[in-house]
């Protein structure tokens, strides 16, 4: 019921609404209604409240809630079934749990924390209550599973639009994961699949944006290559807005790219916003380690380095970790 009477504000797009109206629609009584109003407000919801006009509301607080961000997605596919957690250990074990219980396409789980939050490489991934955007999607595109690395582009290519967009920061992507800004990590991409050498059954995206973090919730370590977005732009970022425009973004490539396989278009916007390429890099892989030249991206996705004794080797992202010879970047 409560969930209702936030939609019923919701709905009224910043308008009073009558308790009368929300009564008779909902079959409680105004006293019920006024109980559900004071505990949205003790929440951190703003709402008005004026006799004889109802309740409108102002504001609403930076929670991830699921009626409040329901209401705001604006796609047809992508977090239209959406899961939010205050707190889970990882929203991709979430979303692969649901993903083999078919869960359907574009299925989104979002968490104010994580306690065993993941990055590459089993890296652990710093998620801070209330302060990031720390979020999985189930996908199943009926694509061969080599172009499966395709995926962690596009949806790259994705969040770099719209964080350039919301904030007018200067955004790259670092290959071939990672969301860069001053040459420090703010958001992390990462994709596990799960098919076989004919079918992709699913891949989960998990997506990790450090959205209003200080810098005293950075590890010590981490201090000198990972930001967020508060720190960039000394402004608190609209969490639920960032994550409602990805979702639009990543449906609109995701399906233009399932439908026309035009990964070419994709590739060159992030060539246009790599920090990688034509720059001096250090690969180090499980069995080996060595330095070249970042010249290009292969139409796989995979990176074209030139080693030093002249030959180019075809990078693919799966167990490497690549820096700049020079530090992160």
């Amino acid at each position: 019921m409560r969930n209702k009477v936030l939609k019923a504000l919701l709905d009224s797009k910043g308008s009073f609404i009558s308790g009368e109206t929300i009564s008779s629609s909902m079959g409680i009584t105004r006293a019920a209604i006024w109980k559900h109003i004071k505990s949205l407000q003790h929440e951190g919801f703003i709402i008005e409240t004026k006799p004889r006009l109802g309740y409108r509301l102002v504001r609403i607080p930076d929670i991830l809630d699921r009626t409040a961000l329901l209401e705001s997605i604006d796609t047809i596919i992508m977090g239209r079934n959406l899961e939010i957690y205050d707190i889970i250990d990882s929203t991709n074990n979430r979303a692969r749990e649901l993903a083999l219980a078919d869960a359907p396409e574009g299925t989104l789980i979002v968490a104010e924390t994580q306690l065993k939050g993941r990055g590459r490489l089993g890296r652990s991934w710093i998620s801070p209550k209330g302060k990031g955007i720390w979020m999985s999607l189930v996908l199943r595109p009926d694509i061969p599973p080599d172009k499966a690395p395709g995926i962690t582009t596009l949806v790259a290519v994705a969040i770099r639009r719209v964080l350039n967009q919301l904030t007018g920061l200067d955004i790259g992507i670092k290959w071939p994961n990672d969301i860069i800004v001053n040459g420090r990590k703010v958001c992390g991409i990462l994709t596990e699949m799960h098919g076989d050498m004919d079918k992709i059954y699913y891949i989960v995206v998990g997506i990790g944006i450090n959205a209003n973090l200080e810098e005293s919730d950075f590890p010590a370590e981490l201090t000198k290559t990972a930001t967020s977005l508060y720190i960039s732009t000394g402004q608190t970022v609209d969490r639920r807005s960032v994550i409602v425009q990805i979702m639009k973004e990543i449906e609109n490539i995701y399906y233009q790219y399932i439908k026309y396989g035009n990964f070419e278009a994709i590739l060159d916007e992030c060539r246009r916003y790599s920090v990688t390429l034509n720059k001096p890099v250090i690969v180090i892989g499980r069995d080996e380690e060595f330095e070249g030249f970042a010249i290009n991206f292969d139409t796989d996705g995979s990176l074209l380095v030139k080693k030093q004794d002249g030959t180019i080797t075809k990078v693919i992202s799966g167990d490497v970790s690549v820096r700049g010879r020079e530090g992160y970047v």
